[in-house]
Order: C-alpha cells, then sequence, then structure tokens
C-alpha cells in the first residue's frame, strides 16, 4: 500500500489553474483584438473596400471613356456602376466639383473628383435622431454642458438648430414634432460630429423626410404633407438656402451665446440666397466659435460674412472659409466685430462689395475693440463704392471707425489681392473718426500696394518665396505661446511661396 500513487489535492488545483490559463491565452489568441476572429474580419473588409475601390474606378474609366468630352457625368457612371455590380447596390450622386458613390449593402462611400481620382472610403454615419440635437449617437440625453455636448451630426440638425435659435419653424424632440420657442443656449457646448455638406446626401440623416419653406416665418418646417426633401429645398438655386442661426431682428441679448465647436470639421458648399444677415450665423453675443471650416460658400446678401453677420463679447478660434460671398458689407470670417479676439482665421472667399469689405473683419463699430492674432486673408477683395467711410475696404479690417476702442493686428499677413475700384483703401485696414489700429509683426505681399491701396504705417512688405517672413511669424508664435487661450499655429511657405499655417 505503501507503494501505491495517487494526485494529491495540491497537484488537481494546480493542474486547474493551468488549464484555465491555457484556457484564457486561446480565448485571447482566437478573439482578441489581434486575435484570429479579428484578424480574419480586418481582412474580410479590407478585401471588400478594395473590391469596392475598384469598382469604382473601373466604371469610372469606362463612363469617362465613353464620354464625348471626357467628362464624368452622375448617369453615365451610374449606369457603369450597374454593370459592375447589380442595379440598386450603388448609388451616385452628383455633389458638385464631384460624385458621391454609396456602396448601399457595406454603408461606405466613395469620392470621384472631376479628374475620375476615386478617394475613399468612408463610412455613412446615419444619425438615427435627425433634427434632435439632444439625443447622442449610442441614444444618451445630451444637456449642452462641456461633459455632455449637443451633437450636430446632419444637416438636420443644422437646420433645427437655426428654428430654435431664431424661435421660428419646428424641431424634433424625443420623436415628437414642436413648435419651435426662441433659444440662445447661452452658455450652452455644441459639437459637429462630422463634415457636413450640404450637397452630399450622406450628410442628411433622413432624405425620405418631407420638409416646406414657410416664407412668411422665413424658416423650414418639417411637413408629411410636402413632397421636397430638405436637400432639394436648400441646394435650390431658386431658392433662399440655409436661414442662418440666430435672427438679425433681435436685441443683442436675444442672440446665439453658445459654444460652437467644429472639432477641425467642415461645413461645405453653405448655399444662401437671402436680403440680409447671411453666414453660418446672423448675429452672435458672449459666444465663441472654434475649429470650423465653411469650405465652397456661395453666400449673397446685404451685409453678410463667412461665418457671422454681426458679433458681439465672440471670440474666434481656428477658423477658416473658401468660397465666394457678395453683399453690400462684407467679411470674410465677421460683418461686424465688437468686442472679442480672432486667432489662427484665415480667409480664402473672393468677396464682393458694393461698400465696405474685409478679409476677416468688414467693420469694427464705435467703442467695438477687438484683436486679431496669427490670421490672414488670401481671398480677392472686390469693391466698388464711392463714399469714402463707408464704401471702403481692406485685407485685414475693412472700416475701423471712432476712435474709442482698442484694435490690433498681430502677427498675421495681407496676401490676398485687393481691388478697389473708385477710393483708396488700406493693405490691412482703413481707419474713420480718429481710430487708430495697431499693427504688430504684420506682413504683406508687395504686390497688393498699387495707386489704390497704400501700405498702412508699421506693416512690412515681402516678396513670394521670402523665407525669412516665416521665420518671424514663427520667431513671434514661440515668444508668445503662452499668451493666448489657445495655441498659436506655426507658419510656413505654401506651394506658391505665400505664408500659410502648419496645422
Amino acid at each position: 500500500m505503501k507503494k501505491e500513487t495517487g494526485i494529491t489535492l495540491l497537484a488537481l488545483v494546480i493542474t486547474i489553474i493551468v488549464l484555465l490559463i491555457l484556457a484564457g491565452i486561446t480565448i485571447n489568441a482566437i478573439t482578441g483584438d489581434n486575435g484570429i476572429i479579428g484578424n480574419a474580419e480586418q481582412a474580410k473588409e479590407e478585401t471588400e473596400i478594395a473590391n469596392e475601390k475598384e469598382i469604382v474606378e473601373k466604371a469610372t474609366v469606362q463612363a469617362m471613356g465613353n464620354n464625348k468630352y471626357g467628362n464624368i457625368e452622375e448617369s453615365e457612371l451610374q449606369d457603369e456602376l450597374d454593370k459592375e455590380t447589380e442595379e440598386g447596390k450603388t448609388k451616385a450622386t452628383d455633389i458638385g466639383d464631384e460624385i458621391e458613390v454609396i456602396f448601399i449593402d457595406s454603408n461606405r462611400y466613395y469620392i470621384v473628383d472631376k479628374d475620375g481620382n476615386v478617394e475613399g472610403e468612408y463610412p455613412v454615419n446615419k444619425d438615427k435622431n435627425p433634427g434632435d440635437f439632444t439625443i447622442g449617437e449610442e441614444g444618451e440625453t445630451l444637456d449642452g454642458s462641456t461633459d455632455h455636448p449637443y451633437e450636430i451630426s446632419c444637416i438636420e440638425d443644422l437646420v433645427v438648430l437655426s428654428n430654435i435659435s431664431r424661435g421660428k419653424g419646428n424641431y424634433i424632440e424625443n420623436g415628437e414634432i414642436k413648435e419651435a420657442e426662441r433659444n440662445t443656449f447661452s452658455g450652452k457646448n455644441f459639437i459637429l460630429t462630422q463634415t457636413l455638406n450640404f450637397n452630399s446626401t450622406v450628410s442628411y440623416a433622413d432624405l425620405s423626410m418631407t420638409w416646406r419653406y414657410d416664407e412668411e416665418a422665413e424658416a423650414y418646417v418639417i411637413d408629411e404633407n410636402s413632397t421636397q426633401n430638405l436637400r432639394d429645398l436648400l441646394m435650390d438655386k431658386r431658392g433662399v438656402g440655409f436661414m442662418p442661426i440666430s435672427d438679425s431682428n433681435v436685441l443683442r441679448t436675444q442672440a446665439f451665446a453658445g459654444i460652437f465647436d467644429g472639432q477641425n470639421y467642415e461645413i461645405q458648399n453653405l448655399y444662401e440666397n437671402i436680403e440680409d444677415g447671411g453666414g453660418l450665423f446672423n448675429k452672435l453675443n458672449t459666444a465663441t466659435i472654434k475649429n470650423l471650416g465653411l469650405t465652397n460658400v456661395d453666400i449673397i446678401s446685404g451685409e453678410v460674412g463667412g461665418i457671422v453677420k454681426d458679433s458681439y463679447f465672440t471670440d474666434f478660434y481656428n477658423c477658416y472659409v473658401s468660397g465666394k460671398i457678395k453683399g453690400t458689407q462684407v467679411g470674410g470670417i465677421a460683418n461686424i466685430a465688437s468686442a472679442g479676439k480672432i486667432i489662427n482665421c484665415y480667409n480664402l472667399s473672393m468677396i464682393e462689395s458694393s461698400g465696405r469689405a474685409g478679409g476677416i473683419v468688414a467693420y469694427v463699430d464705435a467703442g467695438g475693440s477687438i484683436t486679431i492674432v496669427n490670421s490672414y486673408n488670401k481671398g480677392e477683395i472686390i469693391t466698388n463704392g464711392t463714399s469714402v467711410g463707408y464704401h471702403t475696404s481692406s485685407g485685414i479690417i475693412g472700416t475701423a471707425y471712432h476712435s474709442k476702442g482698442t484694435r490690433n493686428i498681430i502677427n498675421s499677413c495681407s496676401i490676398g489681392e485687393i481691388i478697389s475700384k473708385t477710393l483708396t483703401v488700406g493693405n490691412f485696414y482703413y481707419a474713420s473718426g480718429e481710430a487708430i489700429v495697431g499693427l504688430q509683426n504684420c506682413y504683406y505681399l508687395d504686390t497688393i500696394v498699387n495707386e489704390k491701396v497704400i501700405a498702412n504705417e508699421n506693416s512690412i512688405a515681402f516678396s513670394k518665396g521670402d523665407e525669412s517672413v516665416i521665420n518671424k511669424l514663427n520667431t513671434y508664435v514661440k515668444e508668445h505661446k503662452n499668451d493666448y487661450a489657445i495655441e498659436l499655429y506655426t507658419w510656413k511657405l505654401d506651394s506658391n511661396g505665400l505664408p500659410t499655417f502648419e496645422k
């Protein structure tokens, strides 16, 4: 009996522990982030994407080859896509200078430019609650706080924000349609969750939802009796386009007063054709607009700014505008700026005005204090007014009025061509009513100064390709990196030898 052997309890426990460890390792190897199943799913997705992109490329080449002029047309591309897949598997949509191709089953899309180049893949992120920015992506309730900001995830959300800020039209709350009541959203936070393109079908969460434009209320209204979708209404060049957030016919205290963070996304192809007050916003008061780009805007109005018509005690950080803006008084970023800071902002849009115009701000009013830092204008400015003080323009501030208020332009550039058909204007600013504008470390392209455009005192000329300008701009950035609420962008020369941001 002494020679008989068996498994002790301790050995059994150790054996079970070892088996559990091995089982855990095996399960993780199969199901973990880098496991067999995960890798297989990733490989499958990569294969699907490669196949989809190849389909789009082949269809694009064929469509351009069939076209008499070698162009890429929506209908011809759709025909070729149907041949490569099946009818109804893809959807091609002309979105301006590009065509968007959606693969219905995979919920992915690709972009084809006018030269036939294919970009992508991009996910189709569909908002489950279009028109209700108080519900998050996971269905959570949002209150506009710093930790739970309201989410602008589709064009419907932008339109509803406009309606509520103006107290016109209607909106959706918890699936119920309600009449809008004015809200300034004072201190409330908004974030843009993706780039939104007014032309694109994927920027609208539900094109089956029908809307109409109420001319009396000047608002878009959800209406089940209508036959039009929101995209068709907003992009109809015979209509008014997007109605700006907030309203011009109100007191300053009734303007939008929230924080709008674009999170470095863009709003593309914004179209407006309204009598007055154009821009993404109409009026801002004690607000902050940051990390936002407006690209390829097409705005026709009276007094208008790319981002806002009138701003009071409002800061703009890391914002830019491109496209074209036309009106009686035009600012690339803001039409009127009265108190606030503009930092790391630039304008690329072409501005045409019958009155004042400024690449960044058209007009700083009496007593208004504004500081513009680390910003530039590269857009062309055309003015044809004849009244001194009312029809003046410049690369940065169109007109600064009255001796009260502090106006400073710091570490900035005026690069875009300025064409004044009648009056003599400034390269950085025009001062009226004994106004004083301070320039510090500001540079202008030597070719923009001529018999109609004078060089403001303390502005410094440079020529294309001058690397020393970049060094001087970046020296200021380095020396003053802790002086502002945000980090200053560094500078570089672009492909044309002109200063731009290194972002």
